[in-house]
């Protein structure tokens, strides 16, 4: 009975932080998540194989960077 050796990698919890990270920026500080959520996609994409994950989290973070920074300002100004 030979019993296979099950190798821990951390994609699983990195696709999760970076799926949270990629919505963030409306909650918190666009500038720090928005580019968190960038790098994170840069990783995903390079360096496990995710499919198009990787790549959509990158939009993500940009997109949602953007977003957040006119979301701010927009409830900013209704203060």
């Amino acid at each position: 009975m030979e019993e296979a050796i099950k190798r821990k990698d951390g994609k699983h919890i990195l696709l999760t932080i970076s799926w949270i990270a990629a919505f963030l920026p409306y909650l918190f500080s666009p500038i720090a998540f928005g580019p968190f959520a960038f790098l994170l996609g840069l990783v995903l994409k390079r360096d496990y194989e995710v499919g198009n994950q990787g790549k959509v989290i990158m939009v993500l973070g940009v997109v949602n960077t953007i977003g957040g920074i006119i979301f701010t300002g927009w409830v900013a100004s209704k203060l």
